[in-house]
């Protein structure tokens, strides 16, 4: 009897344990949670295609924007260059008739000398004048070789965000780092849309 107790308990210790029907899927089940896993993946998937789709379409646009602003400022530098040219020859005109004035005023100086002493206070009076027009016309072509110097330098950082827009939209992360380390020294030419699109390629 004792054996038959130790032949009991030996095979109660081999059963396994009843498995729990609930903890089982079916094959139905099964399925329908394949579908949803795919369904869930199918959504993300297109979630990330319409945020991909939508980045495009604003890089586009600011692009254009950015092409635009530049336009805008190449204009403005060149119609001020112009002004400062016009200016230029205007004062220049303004000079030679001062120069005509002093070469009339000493001849006659030359010729009445009772009047020599008038007349020498007036042609130094017009020497001055003379010289502060020649230091304007100075500082006059010193600005129009900045304002030269600032439109050349607009002008290439302008199409060098425009090679970094391209290289992001290729994938280029090597060129565009590269770019981007070329406009950093001449960043402060961008305009307000320049810098923001400037920011917008650094953070990505």
């Amino acid at each position: 009897m004792n054996e038959a107790k130790k032949m009991n308990v030996t095979e109660a210790d081999h059963t396994p344990p009843p498995q729990d029907p609930s903890q089982v899927l079916s094959p139905r089940r099964r399925s329908a949670l394949v579908t949803y896993l795919a369904i869930l993946f199918a959504v993300a998937f297109l979630f990330v295609a319409i945020m991909m789709v939508a980045e495009t379409k604003r890089l586009k646009t600011m692009n254009q924007e950015l092409q635009d602003s530049s336009k805008q400022t190449s204009a403005s530098l060149t119609s001020n260059i112009n002004a400062l040219q016009a200016e230029n020859q205007k004062l220049s005109k303004e000079n030679d008739e001062l120069q005509a004035s002093i070469e009339t005023l000493a001849a006659e100086a030359e010729e009445q000398k009772t009047k020599q002493e008038e007349l020498q206070s007036r042609i130094d009076a017009l020497s001055l004048e003379s010289k502060t027009l020649t230091e304007k016309i100075h500082a006059l072509e010193i600005r129009e070789e900045t304002l030269t110097k600032e439109l050349t330098k607009a002008v290439q950082v302008s199409e060098l965000l425009q090679k970094a827009l391209a290289a992001n939209e290729a994938g280029d992360v090597d060129g565009l780092q590269e770019l981007l380390g070329e406009i950093e020294p001449m960043k402060e030419l961008l305009s307000a849309t320049e810098q923001e699109l400037y920011e917008s390629l650094i953070i990505d």
